[in-house]
């Protein structure tokens, strides 16, 4: 107890000046650059098992989203750190916070599932009739079909390019739901604060809200002062976000966008928590990069190479 009340006070929320919030997009953008690497890596590499074991893939998916998060996070936090990406230092940040965060995403599903499930059988009680039952399945049925015959493609190269718009289409849906997940239950603050802090879950949510009330005067007054090309770029986000829902052939940008927003959230975090306001330059950045178990053998060979 003792230890989570010194560091809550450690990490006390601090105001932020409108001009430093500015700068948060092209810093994040800065750090996306160079983590989008890795930060693929991850969400491809576990939307690619979810499609092994299409059974598990939408409870796992559930549970794992907010994690997904979080290793998101903190692989800008390594790239911000390190001149090169260490794949061990990633799951230093990232393994004891992703299990609390699986917790958190299992009591998230508990309560989610209990009110779906409680709303569903008063529908059943209140409304019994067998024709309603038979259009709704007739309904389902027809777009079903229709889904299908729109979606798969004849040719052999388009259904190539049909599954990695889906494999795609995956992480862009596990990302946002974790975010989703994130933001009602814990809050995107209170999550990074219970999971790479170790911070009791109730303080860290109460953290993470008063780090929005200290600051929504100087984001509202840098919004206020945005230029036209900050809310052209917003509009054309927005735009690419729903795209990617409606169609799956728009998944390349929703990656994009998957990888982008959690360096902005560890941007944002960096200045309201720990009072860095600007990237860590080059020259101080830590160049020891302990190799880890995912770092493939041929990238030792490769810069050996380089160096002969």
């Amino acid at each position: 107890m003792r230890a989570c009340k010194q560091m809550s006070n450690t990490f006390t929320p601090r105001p932020v000046p409108s001009d430093v919030i500015a700068t948060w997009p092209s810093m994040a953008l800065s750090l996306w650059r160079r983590s989008f690497r890795p930060q693929a890596i991850v969400l491809m590499s576990v939307a690619f098992l979810l499609k092994l074991f299409p059974a598990w893939a939408t409870p796992a998916g559930f549970v794992l989203a907010p994690s997904l998060f979080v290793v998101a996070f903190a692989a800008a936090q390594v790239m911000d750190e390190r001149k090169l990406f260490s794949w061990q230092a990633l799951g230093e940040l990232v393994l004891p916070g992703a299990v609390r965060l699986c917790g958190v995403a299992l009591q998230f599903a508990a309560g989610f599932a209990a009110l779906a499930g409680a709303l569903a059988l008063l529908a059943t009680t209140l409304v019994r009739h067998s024709a309603v039952d038979e259009q709704q399945a007739a309904f389902a049925a027809a777009i079903g079909s229709a889904r299908v015959a729109v979606s798969m493609p004849d040719t052999l190269g388009g259904e190539f390019l049909h599954f990695c718009a889906t494999w795609m289409q995956g992480v862009m849906a596990m990302m946002f739901l974790g975010m989703f997940i994130v933001a009602i239950y814990q809050g995107v603050f209170g999550a990074i604060l219970h999971a790479q802090q170790g911070m009791e879950a109730r303080a860290a949510r109460r953290l993470g809200w008063q780090a929005w009330q200290v600051n929504a005067g100087a984001i509202e007054e840098a919004l206020r002062a945005a230029p036209a090309s900050f809310w052209l770029r917003t509009v054309l986000a927005g735009a690419a976000i729903a795209a990617t829902f409606q169609s799956v052939y728009f998944s390349p940008a929703g990656l994009l966008l998957a990888t982008y927003v959690p360096c902005l959230a560890y941007v944002a975090f960096r200045s309201i928590f720990l009072g860095r306001h600007e990237n860590v330059p080059a020259a101080v950045r830590s160049g020891e990069t302990a190799r880890g178990p995912l770092v493939p053998a041929i990238a030792g060979v490769r810069r050996a190479a380089l160096r002969a």
